[in-house]
């Protein structure tokens, strides 16, 4: 479900399956401990098969971390329908980044509309 590779100067952390409310912790788990691993991050949804509003949730969360400690996250390919589905359901495809997020770089920019 979560996979976490790579080191010091990059670390993938691949999800798949179920990441839903029911797996909140550990999903919360794999993202601490993926971010306290490197400072260039690496983030591939690509095996999600069902995500919800607390998925989106934590991605945002730790996607907000990141930037507050000025590391760099890159999202690995498309999102997987299950996850667009889930960001379009609750609205939060967006045509601009947050509040304070200046580069564009927000996961949801656009990627979920599909």
């Amino acid at each position: 479900m979560f996979e976490l590779t790579g080191g010091e100067e990059r670390a993938t952390l691949m999800v798949s399956g179920e990441v839903t409310i029911q797996n909140a912790l550990a999903f919360r788990d794999a993202l601490k401990e993926w971010i306290e691993k490197s400072d260039t991050l690496e983030l591939n949804l690509g095996g999600v098969a069902d995500a919800d509003l607390t998925c989106l949730q934590l991605l945002c969360s730790v996607h907000r971390s990141i930037m507050n400690m000025k590391k760099t996250m890159t999202v690995m390919g498309e999102l997987p329908e299950a996850v667009g589905k889930a960001a379009r359901e609750a609205g939060f495809v967006r045509e601009r980044g947050c509040r304070g997020e200046e580069s564009h770089r927000c996961i949801w920019m656009l990627r979920a509309e599909k």
